[in-house]
């Protein structure tokens, strides 16, 4: 059975660094079991192509959270798992902005769910998200980080069923 957590993050500008929405979803012997969210005051600006993809600006983090502050609750859900991210992003920006205020990088060991698609499903024109969603009719809202992280531990179960491998295969 597979049991693996699957983190999503964005961002409010360009930086990597600038986390303003965590999805997390925990996946326990192929079923997902858990699901936590949270807007994350990123400290800083808002670029206009950011906001226009998720729809979070300045006054939606306004007394959210920073950073920081949900450190512990982060390393709490994360543990020392098996993460997934739908590319690297995910793991580049917990991992950019956990350095940015000088705090260790979660000690988790990461896979790509593009990766696994690909193996599962090889030959599609694209892996994006949203793609591999409408070809497996998985029902999700974009750029919401609990709706991504949802989507892509969907993603993660269907590619093992089809595979019939685990999670551990592709470690």
């Amino acid at each position: 059975m597979s049991t693996f957590t699957v983190v999503d993050v964005e961002t409010a500008n360009h930086s990597r660094a600038s986390v303003c929405q965590i999805g997390i979803v925990q996946v326990r012997d192929g079923r997902i079991c858990d699901a936590w969210q949270s807007l994350v005051d990123p400290e800083g600006s808002f670029h206009s192509f950011h906001t226009g993809l998720h729809g979070i600006d300045a006054d939606a983090v306004c007394g959210a959270p920073a950073f920081p502050d949900l450190y512990g609750e982060l390393g709490r859900r994360l543990g020392r798992s098996v993460a997934v991210g739908h590319s690297s992003f995910d793991e580049q920006a917990l991992n950019q902005t956990a350095e940015k205020y000088n705090l260790p990088i979660f000690p988790v060991t990461w896979l790509n769910s593009v990766a696994i698609a690909r193996d599962a499903w090889p030959g599609l024109p694209s892996y994006s998200l949203d793609q591999l969603a409408e070809l497996l009719r998985i029902d999700f809202r974009h750029h919401d980080a609990l709706e991504d992280a949802r989507a892509a531990a969907e993603v993660v179960l269907r590619a093992c069923r089809v595979t019939g491998r685990g999670i551990e295969s592709w470690l």
